[in-house]
């Protein structure tokens, strides 16, 4: 049984979703779609045309597939092609709905959908079974919140990330394909005792990506005018469970990385209190400048928790000084990560070590992340494992309130008088002025 769908898009329908239907008799056991579309370029640009498809059967997502490279797909109740969910085939109206996240001036695309629908049984696939959890406790955990596979545009598979992970020594590793959720069972699966394989999905919409972290169902990441802003994305985000992050908010945009830069106004930061301001592993212009929209936003008054993640799509080349986080956690476990990332118990870095707690004079004691009375505190910095002569400097509302030249480990306490800051945050930076690690910041209270 075969279904054709075809039809014409123009910079018209750029940034919109183009619905189609097709219906499926009972007894279906293998569905197999394929899409193609022509010109997949304008000669005259340095960019594809970017579509992406999204499939819904009568009761729910089914998935998409981010990517230029391969825009077919097969799912039958035990298998689907990456970026998408096996499972049965119920009858009904089932939706195909175009993504169109780029489209380019120039000649119409004429596109074809060719839907093939089968009844045959199908083979059995072998699923991954479960491997060992782990059970460390309290303590300091690195890690990464952000990375992709061929589920979405990625170069690898999901083993391929968690053994990357194991390489370099990460505690824990998440995946966050584009809008879908269709690799996690594959990445739960994947846990073992040196590596705690977390997962989400990232909200890849037309006007700025968002990470869902600890969702395992697929999130509505279509924002509509009048009917659903990025607020109530976040709020069902964490409704469900998930930790919502600004992902890269300062990232090069249209047409270079489609939606990449944050452009919500009514997110900024609206409900979200997690930003991304260390991408793509490396230190670069970009980050810097999400550091400091993330000193804007504490200096509006907005406890926000600055994350990390390698925004990773294959291996990181050679000699790249990758920034990771460094959590504090009750447990190696995602929902301790992530509620200690929640809080702010974490700081950034590519090597050294770096802590911030604060004493205030009535004994209580804050460390990144937590609140202090304001009564006269003694903040404590404490730094290790530095590879090269670099400069830690004491940032107190957005300015350098000191800066130190260090070689080795150490400690440094500064006396801060009463009401003159409302949060404070450490940063190392080498002898380019390139970050190395930043803590998130102690927040200073009037006093009751």
């Amino acid at each position: 049984m075969q279904h054709i769908i075809q039809g014409t898009l123009t910079t018209a329908d750029a940034k919109q979703h183009i619905p189609h239907t097709f219906n499926l008799p009972p007894g279906a056991t293998r569905l197999d779609i394929a899409f193609d579309y022509e010109p997949k370029a304008v000669e005259t640009a340095p960019y594809t045309h970017l579509l992406c498809f999204t499939l819904f059967d009568p009761q729910a997502a089914r998935g998409t597939r981010h990517n230029n490279r391969d825009q077919s797909l097969t799912i039958t109740d035990t298998f689907a092609t990456p970026g998408y969910i096996p499972g049965p085939l119920p009858s009904g109206e089932w939706q195909i709905v175009i993504d169109t996240h780029r489209i380019l001036p120039g000649d119409p695309i004429a596109y074809t959908f060719t839907i093939n629908v089968g009844f045959e049984p199908q083979p059995a696939h072998v699923l991954p079974q479960p491997s060992a959890p782990n059970g460390r406790g309290r303590g300091w955990y690195r890690g990464d919140l952000h990375g992709h596979t061929l589920h979405s545009d990625g170069s690898w598979d999901v083993p391929n990330l968690v053994a990357a992970a194991q390489r370099v020594g990460l505690d824990f590793a998440t995946l966050t394909d584009h809008n879908t959720v269709s690799g996690l069972a594959q990445m739960h699966n994947l846990a073992n005792e040196s590596v705690l394989t977390m997962g989400g999905m990232e909200l890849t919409t037309y006007y700025g990506h968002a990470l869902a972290l600890g969702v395992r169902e697929w999130i509505d990441w279509r924002v509509r005018a009048n009917e659903r802003d990025m607020n109530a994305i976040a709020r069902e985000v964490e409704a469900r469970g998930g930790l919502f992050v600004i992902a890269h908010p300062k990232s090069q945009g249209d047409p270079v990385c489609t939606g990449c830069d944050w452009r919500y106004t009514e997110t900024m930061p609206g409900v979200a209190r997690c930003v991304e301001i260390w991408n793509k592993g490396a230190w670069y212009e970009q980050n810097e400048q999400a550091l400091a929209l993330w000193y804007a936003w504490l200096n509006a008054g907005y406890r926000m928790v600055a994350t990390a993640g390698t925004d990773i799509h294959g291996q990181i080349p050679e000699g790249i000084r990758v920034g990771f986080n460094n959590v504090f956690a009750d447990a190696l476990q995602e929902r301790a990560i992530l509620d200690a990332v929640r809080r702010g118990h974490l700081y950034l870095s590519s090597g050294p070590r770096l802590e911030l707690t604060a004493r205030n004079s009535a004994g209580d004691e804050a460390m990144m992340g937590d609140a202090i009375d304001d009564s006269g505190v003694e903040i404590t910095c404490t730094w290790k494992d530095i590879d090269a002569p670099p400069q830690l400097r004491l940032i107190a509302d957005g300015s350098v309130y000191d800066t130190l030249a260090i070689d080795a480990p150490g400690t440094q306490v500064w006396s801060i008088p009463p009401s003159q800051y409302h949060w404070i945050v450490a940063e190392i930076r080498d002898e380019t002025n390139e970050l190395r690690a930043v803590t998130n910041p102690v927040f200073l209270t009037p006093k009751a």
